[in-house]
């Protein structure tokens, strides 16, 4: 499995689990003494839309990548670069074509400084510098089985009640030599 070690990950066990608030968090500590890349990654199936409403037309090639350029919309991405990120790309790949995506991506784009993350299905082909899960409390009915990520997870956070822990933690993240830190 490929190694990671500039990139912190955040899955989450379901929508608006704080991911992006997490992330973003992370960028603003981080883009004070680094320049920062961010990614959101998403999980598509074929003929599926994903939560922007783009679909896998029959020319999509399995990925795609694509850069945020607009720091006005309401859009994840957009937070990230409002957040201090110095450039920002939202992945959209099949499962099958993870590994795939995320190598074309790395091959461009990681020179070493600090890869922010929000993606949960990306743990399934590499392995970051550091993985963290944001867990709602109330996950929806329909919500997949994450226990493998959990068992993956370096950190757990309870969004809904962690909110201290998740500050004290920001405080003690650093990246250095190439790698985070959590103190």
């Amino acid at each position: 499995m490929l190694e990671i070690p500039n990139l912190l990950m955040i899955g989450g066990n379901s929508r608006n689990a704080g991911k992006t608030t997490l992330a973003c968090n992370i960028i603003r500590k981080l883009s004070l003494s680094h320049e920062v890349t961010a990614l959101k990654v998403t999980s598509i199936r074929p003929g599926e839309s994903d939560k922007h409403g783009n679909h896998s037309e029959a020319a999509f090639s399995g990925f795609s990548i694509t850069e945020e350029l607009n720091r006005e919309s309401h859009k994840d991405t957009s937070a990230m670069l409002q957040a201090g990120a110095s450039r920002v790309f939202y992945i959209r790949t099949e499962d099958s074509f993870a590994a795939r995506a995320i190598q074309s991506f790395l091959a461009t784009y990681n020179f070493g400084q600090p890869l922010v993350c929000e993606s949960r299905s990306l743990r399934q082909v590499l392995v970051p510098g550091l993985f963290l899960m944001m867990i709602r409390d109330v996950a929806p009915a329909n919500a997949k089985d994450i226990s493998d990520y959990i068992r993956l997870a370096d950190k757990l956070f309870a969004f809904d009640f962690d909110q201290l822990v998740l500050h004290d933690f920001i405080d003690r993240l650093y990246f250095e030599n190439g790698k985070f830190i959590a103190e």
